[in-house]
């Protein structure tokens, strides 16, 4: 059904001429494997060769055995003629092989290419719906390949079709156009009415599409334990049959339909087939009974005419096809050359870069304004905000206030509708992406490990290239180090289980240490910590406290938290509320007025309170505690 749906929901928007996507896919089959581009040029060649010599040797033969050849001079002709068409058909055949098999192999090479550009995209495109879009055509066309794996053999025999009606076509018109039109006329009708046929496949798919949902739903449901009790409970499955019955009965009756129009173009084919053979056959034995063609090319012409037809038919038959073949080409070429816009050329140079890296940074946001793609809302307004180097600053808001945003923002995975971003006073554009993504290193809610070594996950490259001094310094600055000093292999354990059956596994606790002495390790001037305790119990939270400021010596650091006690050892406070910044200050300066801040912290600390009795209650009952699953949503993004 999948695809059978590309097929025929071919609405792809036609930026690339069919020959255009042709070419590309051939530069893309010679960068691939330079052989599988010479196969597809020269098995046209041997192709239409063999087919020629085929359709000549038995009027040869039977020229020779009118001019009463002797048989040495007959049997050496038919012998050269045959090598000659063996080494033929085997070189073409050597070389469809050859794209048959490395043809399919292809779409690797743009599952390749897909992965890079996607790894390599800014991160803003990936939430844009039209280059989901995009991006999900071109995955379906390297994740299946059909329509670029048969562009490889499409092309070499549309060329030999080509050929061959041009050499075939040329030979038969020099002894009669009729003929020649004749033949062209039938071949062509009954491609047309495969058209139609088609046609009619493709309206009746819509209907057929449905009830095929239908089916799949129920048999899905059929399979779903948590529908299984309501089946069961409620006694059901008569019904859930009867409608599966009546989606089967719908489904054949429109195949029955897409059957019955193919059959009609078959029927009709056939008859066209007939009327064919019988107008070429009755010219040409006019002709021979005329004595305007002797007895070998009446032979040779018949050939010609079956030669003609065949390939006539090929060539529509490959031009029908080109359509969705050129719409999956389109859907990757659309992908892969989608523009950035991040600077990915020359920057602020690596001497500049060097001076930056080793010292705190300056960040400023200047008249910052965000509006996401598609929305009339601003999530950011006007944000004003200077984090002076080596400050320690916390960010702070409710539910959907623009944290989450603000922090894009800084990483530069969104650009600002309004305003500019600058670091150490250059606009943040200034800098190559690769440049800017050296200077910030970030922990955020919902990292991600790789199925890779502990050390490569902590580092982030090979374990030969691990600085071991900055490793052993992460890992202690984290409260790391005795979870890793503990684990079976050190740093050479597998994680991922899905991946690695013999992979460690850590608490949510120890995870979020991990991630924190990986963020440690990347040793840049700017650090942002999103949420980095939300895992942590208290005891290990208290130890990141007294940690923080010797983790960020000579950096400057952005620390957002949804527990407002949390920021009294920032340098500075800053309290977002629906996409503007409305408080800032200190810990002691905000709850000495009647602030914003202040409120908070006294619902929050309440509410701490009553976490603590429940937590003081269940252990005096020996009953399990449980967390209010709402601890953390009010002041979260």
């Amino acid at each position: 059904m999948l695809y059978m749906s590309r097929v025929f929901d071919d609405k792809s928007r036609r930026k690339y001429g069919l020959i255009s996507n042709f070419i590309y896919n051939m530069k893309a089959a010679k960068e691939w494997d330079t052989k599988l581009f010479w196969f597809q040029i020269l098995m046209v060649i041997p192709t239409v060769a063999a087919s020629l010599l085929g359709t000549y040797l038995p009027s040869r033969l039977v020229a020779d055995l009118s001019g009463q050849v002797g048989i040495p001079r007959l049997l050496l002709e038919l012998a050269l003629i045959s090598l000659i068409m063996w080494i033929c058909n085997a070189a073409a055949n050597v070389a469809l092989e050859y794209c048959d098999l490395e043809g399919g192999s292809i779409s690797t090479y743009y599952a390749k290419k897909y992965v890079h550009k996607i790894m390599d995209a800014d991160y803003d495109r990936l939430e844009e719906e039209e280059y989901r879009k995009i991006s999900g055509n071109a995955w379906r066309v390297a994740r299946f390949g059909q329509g670029v794996a048969s562009a490889v053999t499409a092309l070499p025999m549309f060329l030999s079709s080509l050929a061959g009606v041009l050499v075939y076509g040329f030979l038969l018109a020099t002894r009669s156009v009729v003929l020649l039109l004749t033949i062209c006329a039938c071949v062509g009708i009954s491609l047309w009415l495969l058209a139609v046929a088609r046609k009619k496949h493709a309206m009746y798919y819509e209907k057929l599409q449905l009830s095929a949902r239908k089916e799949s739903y129920i048999t899905a449901q059929a399979t779903d334990s948590a529908a299984g009790k309501d089946i069961r409970i409620y006694r059901l499955m008569d019904w859930f049959l009867e409608k599966y019955d009546e989606s089967l009965k719908e489904m054949g009756r429109i195949y029955g339909i897409i059957h019955d129009w193919y059959l009609l173009r078959n029927l009709s084919n056939a008859f066209l087939q007939l009327l064919m053979n019988a107008l070429a056959f009755g010219l040409l034995a006019y002709m021979l009974a005329k004595g305007e063609i002797s007895a070998a090319e009446f032979v040779f012409y018949i050939g010609l005419v079956s030669g003609f037809s065949r390939y006539f038919e090929e060539m529509l038959r490959q031009i029908m096809s080109f359509n969705n073949t050129s719409a999956s080409i389109s859907y990757m070429r659309e992908f892969l050359e989608t523009r950035d816009g991040w600077n990915r050329g020359e920057g602020v140079g690596a001497k500049k870069l060097e001076l930056i890296s080793h010292a705190p940074v300056k960040l400023e946001l200047r008249n910052v304004s965000f509006t996401y793609p598609g929305s009339e809302t601003a999530a950011l307004k006007n944000i004003n905000m200077v984090i002076r180097p080596g400050e320690k600053i916390a960010l702070i808001g409710l539910n959907g206030a623009g944290k989450t945003t603000l922090v894009k923002l800084m990483c530069g995975f969104y650009h600002p509708t309004e305003g500019e971003i600058l670091l150490n006073d250059i606009p943040i554009q200034n800098f190559n992406r690769e440049e800017y993504y050296s200077l910030v290193s970030v922990l955020f809610q919902d990292s991600t490990m790789l199925a890779l070594t502990l050390d490569e996950n902590l580092a982030g490259r090979d374990p030969k290239e691990i600085d071991q001094r900055r490793l052993k310094s992460a890992l202690e600055l984290s409260g790391f180090d005795t979870v890793y000093e503990k684990t079976a292999g050190r740093g050479e354990a597998l994680l991922v289980r899905e991946i690695n059956k013999n992979s460690v596994d850590f608490s949510g606790g120890e995870k979020q240490k991990m991630l924190f002495a990986r963020t440690l390790y990347q040793d840049t001037p700017l650090v942002i910590l999103d949420e980095p305790t939300a895992a942590l119990d208290p005891i290990a939270e208290n130890e990141l406290y007294l940690n923080y400021g010797k983790a960020m010596e000579n950096k400057t650091s952005v620390y957002i938290s949804h527990r407002l006690s949390s920021t009294r050892f920032c340098d500075r406070i800053l309290l977002l509320e629906h996409g503007e910044i409305i408080e800032e200050g200190t810990h002691e300066s905000l709850l000495a007025g009647d602030t914003r801040y202040a409120q908070l912290f006294e619902v929050q600390s309440q509410y701490y309170k009553q976490e603590d009795e429940r937590k003081r209650r269940s252990r005096l009952m020996d009953d399990a505690y449980e967390a209010n699953a709402g601890e953390r949503g009010v002041f979260d993004e």
